[in-house]
Formats: C-alpha cells, sequence, structure tokens
C-alpha cells in the first residue's frame, strides 16, 4: 500500500485559509473579510450581443479580499464626498452615457433621422447694462 492511498484530499476552505494567511492576514481578520470586485460590477462593459460583463463577474483574477473598512471606503468613499470610489466613477458613468445619448438624438435630429423631434428651448435675451447718469463737464 503507497502512502498516497491513505492522504485525505485537502479542502477547498483550507487551501483559501492558508492562502490567506499567507498575503498577511490574521486569523482574526479572516472571518470578517469581504471580497470586492476590481473594477466592480456596475463599471465593467457589457457585450451588445450576449449580454455577458467583460471581465466575467466572478473572473477570480479580478476579486480580491479587503477588510470591511477598506471596502467601505474604496465602494462609498471617505465619507464628505464619493470621488474616487466605485459609487462615484458608476455615477459619473451613468451622467456620460445621458449625455452621450442625448448629443446623438440631437445630431441625428439636424440630419433628419431622429426618432423623437428636437426641442426648442427657451432663451433669454441678454440683459442690457445701462449707463451711469453722469453730467458732462462744461469747462
Amino acid at each position: 500500500m503507497r502512502a498516497s492511498d491513505h492522504r485525505k484530499h485537502i479542502p477547498v476552505g483550507a487551501k483559501l485559509h492558508a492562502c490567506l494567511l499567507l498575503l498577511g492576514y490574521t486569523e482574526e481578520q479572516i472571518p470578517h473579510l469581504q471580497w470586492d470586485h476590481e473594477p466592480a460590477l456596475g463599471l465593467r462593459a457589457i457585450d451588445a450581443e450576449t449580454g455577458e460583463m467583460t471581465p466575467a463577474p466572478n473572473d477570480p483574477r479580478f476579486i480580491r479580499p479587503m477588510l470591511p473598512d477598506d471596502h467601505a471606503v474604496k465602494t462609498r468613499g471617505a465619507g464628505a464626498t464619493t470621488a474616487g470610489s466605485d459609487v462615484g466613477k458608476m455615477k459619473k458613468l451613468r451622467k456620460l452615457v445621458a449625455k452621450e445619448a442625448a448629443f446623438r438624438e440631437r445630431v441625428l435630429a439636424k440630419g433628419g433621422q431622429a426618432s423623437a423631434p428636437m426641442t426648442k428651448k427657451q432663451r433669454r435675451a441678454w440683459p442690457s447694462r445701462a449707463f451711469p447718469n453722469r453730467k458732462r463737464r462744461t469747462s
């Protein structure tokens, strides 16, 4: 009988635990770790034909362990602002997509190819600036 016949298979959880210890996490931190997608799922490109994300949502090359406080800062920002966080980047992306769609609609409307007529904005006249009432010098 060989020794390999008696050796049990190492569970994936035990392997993961060992890897996290090698990365520098402590025994107390490991149960509280959260898994972060990098880039965030809301920032990933979606294929128009298949509807799949690139990279795939559960691709292990784009998932990393983080402590809860660090994960919260990365996701929602430091508190005063969302600049640089995943939420801020997703909001900016939504605004840019909406702006681009409106621009495309305006361009198509000018060429007569739009699905909806272009709406005209009401324009206000520039306010005139009154000249000061000064008396002329007579000398």
